[in-house]
């Protein structure tokens, strides 16, 4: 095809110079369905022998690119040149880029820059109707979309992906909202993790689905771990056994999230505790705002809340935490004290961890194990600061202290260095996250063994192969003791522009 293009442009500029007169593409028509689908069609006319749609969501096309969807059409039907995307999942708000092409009586032409915002919906359904009330109440924000599909819920009220940077919402304006007065996480917001906890940090747990572990009620959600032994217990021996969550696993399907064989091994490989975990992944992501979660933390030794923002796509890498990790609040118990942590993760090992989390200084005085406390995080284009009952202990200017994911330290390099150059003075914080809120247990990086003289001593060693093992044994005996106060409690969310 580029060979068929190359002739029609040199012939285009022929044309031009012998002074044939020029053709114009017709305005493209594009029409918008719910919950999911585009059509973008110009009228057939005589001489037409080729149309083709280039467009990209959310993000401007840079000159002739491809972009995300990429089609030459070259038949009519219904006397129009018709692209029809059957997948991608468009909100109200979202913005279209794109140019098209036309082949004309043998030479080529394009209409380039089309923009095209959505207003509405083409298929007046009682949802669609619904969702562009609610978009037109500020409740909605954009999707945002990748090749072969977009972000967003079969459902109708899933919100969609803001950005700040793109102006389109107004400060202060609510993008985000959930208040848990159901019975359930809602489907339109919220996907629940059904996984084997893995790499970067290998928490001892199972991430499932199960009524007794979370809970929506009195509104607020309620996550309260359990033994795998006590869940699977049908079973003889059901941590030395093969578990595969099968279709409903979240994680890669056949990898060691969703499958493991705990007789495989002469060490503990089946987390030996059951937790909780759910995302906006696959319902709202936003670039720059502000988050807001009140919750009261679990006071228990070894384990942890999940109160974060990650990256929806990993451009500066997928490992390691390569593409950052934005931690609203995390916090653990050490000896008779509860410690407060937020801010940021560029890497998740050990040399790299810590450098841009904060400590709460007065965390004693809040007693965060038995108290509601609101945790925020506020992320700009120039700054990310983080914040408990509106007061401020962390904060991160690369203006001030230069880009927030420091090169160089120690004479080590991040091992995504040349790749966070090329992002700005931001970077990784310059993508759109999503919100992951949910328990961890124990792992072999939050609970490191330099950090301070564990009080109890710790139980296991980050290095070792029995440390699951090891902390089962540990509080197994006094399963109900040790997590006497060890509920998280979340009463609400909510995500702000900026």
């Amino acid at each position: 095809m580029w060979q068929l293009r190359f002739i029609v442009v040199m012939g285009y500029i022929i044309a031009m110079a012998l002074g044939i007169p020029s053709y114009e593409v017709p305005k493209a028509k594009i029409v918008v369905y719910y919950p999911k689908g585009f059509e973008v069609s110009i009228p057939h006319e005589e001489g037409i022998t080729l149309f083709a749609f280039h467009g990209k969501l959310n993000e401007e096309m840079e000159g002739l690119e491809a972009g995300t969807w990429s089609r030459d059409i070259v038949k009519t039907k219904n006397g129009r040149w018709s692209y029809h995307e059957r997948n991608a999942k468009l909100r109200i708000g979202d913005t279209l880029y794109y140019w098209t092409y036309v082949i004309y009586n043998g030479l080529g032409y394009r209409e380039d820059n089309g923009v095209f915002t959505v207003r509405e919906y083409a298929n007046y359904t009682a949802d669609a109707v619904e969702e562009r009330k609610r978009a037109e109440n500020g409740k909605v924000g954009s999707s945002s979309s990748s090749a072969g599909g977009s972000v967003g819920s079969d459902v109708m009220g899933s919100t969609g992906t803001s950005s700040g940077s793109a102006g389109t919402a107004s400060s202060n304006q609510l993008l985000f909202e959930d208040n848990f007065s159901g019975t359930q996480l809602s489907k339109d917001r919220w996907t629940v993790e059904e996984r084997f906890a893995t790499k970067p940090d290998q928490e001892f747990a199972l991430y499932l689905n199960v009524p007794e572990v979370l809970q929506v009620k009195n509104g607020m959600v309620r996550i309260y771990p359990e033994l795998t032994g006590n869940h699977f217990q049908q079973h003889n021996r059901p941590l030395n056994i093969k578990h595969d969550i099968g279709p409903r696993c979240t994680g890669r399907a056949n990898s060691e999230e969703c499958v493991r064989d705990g007789s495989a091994t002469s060490y503990l490989s089946i987390p030996p505790f059951i937790a909780a975990q759910f995302s906006t992944k696959e319902h709202f992501s936003f670039k720059y705002g502000r988050v807001e979660i009140r919750a009261k933390l679990p006071r228990a030794n070894w384990v942890f809340p999940q109160l974060w923002l990650q990256p929806m796509n990993e451009k500066y890498g997928a490992d390691d935490y390569q593409s950052g990790q934005m931690r609203i609040a995390f916090s653990y118990v050490n000896g008779t004290k509860m410690h407060l942590f937020g801010g940021l993760i560029v890497n998740a090992n050990s040399s790299w961890r810590w450098e841009k989390l904060c400590e709460f200084p007065n965390a004693q005085q809040l007693d965060l194990g038995n108290d509601f406390h609101v945790y925020t995080l506020i992320w700009t284009e120039e700054h990310i600061s983080v914040a408990v009952d509106n007061e401020v202990y962390c904060s991160f200017n690369p203006d001030s202290h230069g880009k927030l994911a420091n090169l160089n330290k120690d004479e080590l390099e991040l091992p995504n260095r040349d790749l966070l150059k090329r992002g700005s003075k931001m970077a990784p914080f310059d993508q759109e996250f999503y919100i992951t809120l949910g328990y961890g247990i124990g792992g072999v990086n939050d609970f490191n063994e330099g950090l301070y003289e564990w009080q109890p001593q710790k139980p296991w060693e980050n290095t070792n192969q029995r440390a699951m093992s090891t902390l089962l044994k540990a509080v197994e005996k006094n399963f109900d003791d040790w997590l006497e106060f060890g509920e998280l409690l979340i009463d609400y969310v909510r995500v702000y522009a900026i």
